[in-house]
């Protein structure tokens, strides 16, 4: 067998959702969403959905955040893809794997973090467990469940519909840039502030009911293209759908907005199609017959991140 370094994240998922769809069929289980951003059971009518996501300090906390920013944020991952099913949290769940030699304060911030999360999202933080590390790392796990009476899948993205995001796009962009590419981040150090707790999209549920299908992109271009693979389509973006922040950064450090746009990642934001031309969200494009290809300007997009390859831009992982 390969090791994962050399398959990746997504050719890995493959195989374990085939081993999860197996197990749904074999127990005739009524699911909704296998392999999707969250999975739900029906019950008495509702569907209840759960989701978990995790990470590491090592892997995943820049060096301006804090260990209550990174829960925030793992914790934001979590809820994210609930809200992108039409799913409104409910209760949120944490556990933290934390070496014995660390400052018993890092943990109760951690905690601090993940319960700031719940409430801006209006759920409840009930806590959870804490093991111990053997090594000097902080693993930080976040469970969430919520309810839908409407949910909505990831696929189809049907051709020639409206794309519409709850925000901008490209503002994750600019804290890969500085890290990977080793640059000055003291310049951003506001804007960097400002970004390492992004808002909730929780303004999705507010038009939800009027979209066809949705997804999260905390992967970046890869959470789109996995989507867009699978729906038979292309993505054409608009230059309306970049931030300011991301157009003037990319003036001011001389890094093209195609580079920033391959460096997308932790966005913590819910994309959609629909018919409906008047959301109360940014129209960021549309799509078109095509094989999963993203485009800005008639130029193919090809980055996006995978948790064992890194970012991938075409034939070059940084």
């Amino acid at each position: 067998m390969k090791k994962l370094a050399e398959v990746g994240e997504y050719k890995i998922l493959e195989h374990v959702l085939k081993i999860v769809a197996e197990h749904v069929e074999k127990n005739k289980l009524r699911v909704f969403g296998v392999g999707d951003d969250a999975q739900a059971v029906n019950l008495g009518g509702i569907w209840i959905f759960l989701k978990i996501d995790g990470s590491s300090a090592s892997s995943s906390m820049y060096p301006w955040l804090t260990f209550g920013d990174l829960s925030y944020r793992i914790a934001l991952s979590s809820i994210t893809d609930l809200v992108a099913k039409n799913s409104r949290p409910l209760l949120i769940s944490s556990s933290v794997s934390i070496s014995s030699d660390s400052d018993s304060e890092t943990l109760l911030e951690i905690v601090r973090g993940v319960k700031d999360l719940a409430e801006a999202v209006g759920a409840l933080y009930v806590g959870g467990d804490i093991n111990k590390l053997d090594h000097d790392d902080v693993v930080i796990d976040v469970a969430s469940i919520g309810v839908s009476s409407n949910p909505k899948p990831s696929v189809p993205f049907r051709e020639n519909l409206s794309v519409y995001s709850v925000k901008c796009l490209g503002l994750s962009s600019i804290p890969a840039v500085l890290y990977y590419l080793e640059k000055d981040f003291s310049v951003w150090r506001d804007l960097l502030r400002s970004t390492a707790r992004p808002e909730p999209p929780m303004s999705f549920l507010s038009y939800s009911d009027s979209i066809e299908a949705s997804t999260d992109i905390s992967d970046g271009l890869n959470s789109l293209r996995k989507v867009l693979e699978k729906s038979r389509v292309d993505l054409v973006l608009s230059y309306e759908a970049l931030c300011p922040e991301v157009v003037e950064f990319s003036r001011e450090e001389k890094v093209g907005i195609e580079l920033l746009l391959n460096l997308m990642g932790e966005e913590y934001a819910i994309v959609s199609t629909t018919e409906v031309q008047d959301l109360p969200a940014v129209k960021i494009g549309h799509t078109a017959s095509g094989y999963g290809r993203i485009y800005l300007d008639n130029h193919e997009l090809r980055g996006g991140w995978d948790n064992f390859l890194g970012y991938r831009l075409v034939n070059q992982y940084i």
